[in-house]
C-alpha cells in the first residue's frame, strides 16, 4: 500500500482494521478525515467497527454517506451520537459501495439533539424487548398496526435518566418517530398519583433504531429479534402495554 494511504489508516483509530469498515472510502476521503474532531470521530468509526457482524466481507462504505456522517457526527463526543452515526456508516457498506440508502438516516439523525436521540433509543430499546418477550407477531411495516400499539412509561424514571420527555416527545413526532404520545399524571387514590409517559412507534422509528445497530436487512423481524443494548447507556426497567400495568409495577417498585 501506498505511503499516503498508510498514513491516513494510522490516523484513524483501529489502525488498519479500519480499513475493513471503510474500505476504498478511506483513502478517498483521507484529507477531510483528517479535519475532523479526533476524539469524537474515534468514537464514532469505533462504534462502526463493533456494528460489523464480519469485517472481512469485503464490503466498502459509501462514499456519499460516509462523508456526511463523519462531517456530522465527529464534533461530538456523546456515546449515543456516537452509536447512532456509527450505526449509519456500517449500514452503509455494500459489495460494491454503492448503496446510499442510508442517506435518509444522516439528517434525521444531525437534527436531533444527544437527549432526543437517546429518548429514541429507549422508546425503541423497550418496545423491541417488549414485542419479542410477548411472542405475539406484530407486522412493523402496517402503520395501522403499530398505531394500536402503546408502551407506557413511569415519568419518574425517565426524568432520573436525564431525558426530557414533556419536550422531546413532541420533537420525535415532528419528525416522524413516534405517531402518538402523552404526558399526565394518574391518580390512584386519595393520597397517590403516578406521572406517566406513552407512545405509539412508526414504522420509520423502527427504521432509524434498526440502521442505528447496523440491522436494516432485519427490520421486520423487529418483534422477533432483540437487536440489543448499546454499553454504557441507562435504560428504564418499567414499562408496560397498559396504564393499569404499568401503575401494578410501579406501585410493586415503590416509585
Amino acid at each position: 500500500m501506498a505511503e499516503d494511504e498508510k498514513r491516513i489508516a494510522i490516523a484513524v483509530p483501529g489502525e488498519w482494521a479500519l480499513q475493513k469498515v471503510f474500505g476504498p472510502a478511506l483513502t478517498e476521503i483521507g484529507e477531510d478525515l483528517k479535519k475532523l474532531y479526533a476524539k469524537g470521530r474515534g468514537k464514532l468509526v469505533a462504534a462502526a467497527y463493533r456494528k460489523v457482524p464480519d469485517q472481512d466481507d469485503g464490503k466498502r462504505a459509501n462514499l456519499r454517506v460516509t462523508r456526511d456522517v463523519l462531517w456530522n457526527g465527529a464534533f461530538t463526543e456523546d456515546e449515543i451520537c456516537a452509536e447512532y452515526f456509527g450505526g449509519i456508516l456500517a449500514s452503509s457498506r455494500s459489495s460494491d459501495g454503492k448503496d446510499d440508502d442510508a442517506i435518509q438516516f444522516v439528517d434525521v439523525i444531525k437534527s436531533l439533539s444527544s437527549k432526543q436521540l437517546r429518548l429514541h433509543y429507549t422508546l425503541y430499546n423497550s418496545l423491541n424487548k417488549f414485542f419479542v418477550a410477548a411472542h405475539q407477531p406484530v407486522n412493523v411495516g402496517q402503520s395501522t398496526v403499530l398505531h394500536t400499539k402503546k408502551l407506557w412509561f413511569a415519568a419518574a424514571e425517565l426524568v432520573r435518566l436525564g431525558l426530557h420527555i414533556e419536550t422531546d416527545l413532541n420533537i420525535l413526532h415532528r419528525n416522524g418517530l413516534v405517531s402518538e404520545y402523552q404526558t399526565d399524571n394518574h391518580k390512584i387514590d386519595h393520597t397517590r398519583s403516578l406521572a406517566y409517559a406513552y407512545f405509539t412507534p412508526t414504522t420509520f422509528g423502527i427504521f432509524l433504531y434498526a440502521a442505528a445497530h447496523n440491522k436494516l436487512e432485519v427490520w421486520r423481524f423487529f418483534d422477533r429479534i432483540d437487536f440489543g443494548d448499546f454499553s454504557d447507556i441507562a435504560l428504564p426497567a418499567i414499562y408496560a402495554a397498559t396504564l393499569d400495568e404499568l401503575v401494578a409495577v410501579a406501585l410493586q417498585a415503590k416509585l
